[in-house]
């Protein structure tokens, strides 16, 4: 009978209570963290930027050459960890593809969530069951006349995304953070409009049947989408009042 190979690093288990101090500004660094269960917040010189989940990565400085921690994590509930050490990395990308895709959808989620803290916005704690994908320039995300049974979320992008109406441009997604699609997929009609990558970008996809469960249970992001919706209104008046129509609502129909 083969036995599994024994990894050639070290992984050792740990367990926080609500309130207990996981990791400290300035904290020497020698593995990295994998959340397994709980949740943990982060901070930043004292201030809070994301929130860390089931399956989260924490501690990857170290994997820069940088040694020390940059960041405050607090346990803001019960919470069961793995410490790696950094030579886990090898072989998470060599040996492990889901293990190297999980550590990459974290990375990916959490910088959309700092950089929304950086911009003054409320960190959104999202599920993990999304979808992270990735497009080159040119690549189209949403084609006009398609079924709308997804909506997304941008997480980065080299240009923007680029959005068409009858092959014209009407509009660009630039803003990290900024989702598209909700209204159509909540409507269920056909896109009415093309997005298309400007340069390289990196896109969050939802399920349609999470919209209203991600609602539910995220009142920040329903506020959130409700003054989307609000300020897409406002325009849609104002180019109604104005006769031209041509752009006034075009994310509502991605």
């Amino acid at each position: 009978m083969e036995h599994e190979k024994e990894p050639a690093y070290s992984v050792e288990p740990r367990t926080y209570q609500e309130g207990e101090l996981i990791l400290s500004e300035n904290d020497p660094l020698d593995a990295f963290f994998v959340m397994l269960s709980g949740r943990a917040k982060v901070f930043y010189k004292g201030r809070k930027v994301r929130v860390l989940g089931e399956q989260d990565v924490f501690g990857l400085e170290g994997a820069l050459g940088k040694r020390i921690s940059t960041c405050d994590v607090r346990a803001s509930e019960s919470c069961r960890v793995l410490a790696y050490d950094y030579e886990a990395l090898d072989d998470f990308f060599e040996n492990h593809p889901r293990r190297a895709r999980t550590l990459m959808n974290s990375v990916l989620r959490q910088l959309l969530e700092t950089t929304a803290a950086v911009q003054g916005e409320d960190v959104v704690v999202l599920p993990h069951d999304v979808e992270i994908h990735y497009f080159d320039d040119g690549q189209t995300i949403v084609r006009e006349g398609d079924p709308s049974t997804q909506f997304y979320r941008l997480v980065s992008s080299d240009g923007g995304l680029l959005v068409t109406f009858k092959g014209r441009e009407v509009g660009r997604i630039e803003a990290p953070g900024e989702f598209f699609g909700e209204m159509a997929c909540l409507l269920g009609g056909k896109r009415q409009a093309t997005v298309t990558s400007v340069g390289r970008s990196v896109v969050q996809m939802f399920r349609g049947a999470l919209l209203e469960r991600i609602l539910s249970e995220n009142p920040q992001l329903a506020l959130k989408l409700v003054r989307t919706l609000a300020h897409r209104l406002i325009r849609a008046n104002v180019k109604l009042s104005e006769k031209d129509l041509k752009t006034s609502q075009w994310k509502d129909f991605v």
